[in-house]
């Protein structure tokens, strides 16, 4: 049976509702995010000398290159089984770590494939207005900077909010990288709003909850170690991110393919179908 009803929410009932889940299966959820997440923080403690000082950075990049590639294929695995776990709490009302870590990792791969693709694309879009500033003042366009710039400045988010679900697609959907991204930017037709408040609030939440935490050990303690402290406390709220975008996912099939209905369908015994005449997905 599902953790908590499944119906569509507002920006605020989505991030309570991730709360409430997050409570429900923190231990489950948190044990991911430490797992997958530890050789991230062991390397920032063994490289602290290096990464804290900023003239050894520079002068030896590598740390800090190793450091992010480090951050980035854990967090894909951590993301890849938080989202299994989130929808199976979700849906079913129980979170099995044994039975969602192998499915997450089964899809590590197409998973950090559409990150790659998702970032880039991100990229290329504000790459694209660098190159064509300077063509338009060399030309005397310069003014359609005036139209250009805050383009440009709305347009980046606004890719970042119509690809949020290509995870959850992948995962979820069992989609390949490109069909996740098709996914994705169907489900969020005219929903660019809704996603922003609601990815927005979970967001900014995750941001000054992090912020006091290490403002607060950076007053008290020395750098390398409010830094060790920060990696911590990022680990602990890290899962509300994954459960919020996938609660996300779960509540704009309700708006648009009636996903509540097909869930009621399943309980009462009958073989409910996605639309489209798909299979309901086995998470």
């Amino acid at each position: 049976m599902p953790a908590i009803e499944i119906r569509p929410r507002r920006a605020t009932e989505l991030v309570d509702a991730g709360f409430h889940l997050l409570r429900r299966y923190y231990s489950q959820l948190v044990t991911v995010a430490a797992i997958a997440m530890a050789p991230s923080v062991i390397w920032r403690v063994a490289m602290r000398d290096t990464l804290t000082d900023p003239t050894v950075m520079v002068a030896h990049p590598g740390a800090m290159f190793a450091s992010f590639g480090i951050a980035l294929v854990f967090g894909t695995i951590a993301d890849a089984v938080l989202v299994i776990c989130v929808s199976d709490g979700y849906l079913n009302g129980t979170v099995d770590l044994a039975n969602a870590t192998p499915r997450g990792a089964a899809r590590v791969f197409q998973v950090f494939v559409t990150s790659i693709l998702r970032w880039l694309a991100v990229l290329a879009s504000a790459m694209l207005l660098a190159v064509v500033a300077p063509l338009l003042i060399k030309t005397h366009l310069g003014l359609l900077l005036i139209i250009l710039i805050p383009l440009g400045i709305w347009f980046v988010p606004y890719v970042l909010l119509r690809t949020f679900a290509v995870q959850q697609a992948v995962l979820l959907e069992q989609r390949g990288p490109l069909e996740a991204f098709t996914r994705s930017v169907a489900l969020s037709e005219n929903c660019a709003a809704h996603i922003f408040f609601s990815l927005g609030l979970v967001f900014l939440l995750y941001v000054v909850i992090y912020g006091v935490t290490v403002g607060i050990a950076s007053t008290l303690v020395s750098r390398w170690v409010s830094e060790i402290v920060g990696a911590l406390v990022g680990v602990a709220i890290y899962p509300i991110l994954s459960t919020v975008t996938t609660l996300l996912y779960y509540d704009l099939r309700v708006r648009k393919e009636g996903f509540d209905l097909e869930i009621m369908s399943r309980e009462l015994g009958a073989p409910g179908t996605a639309s489209g005449g798909e299979p309901l997905p086995a998470a």
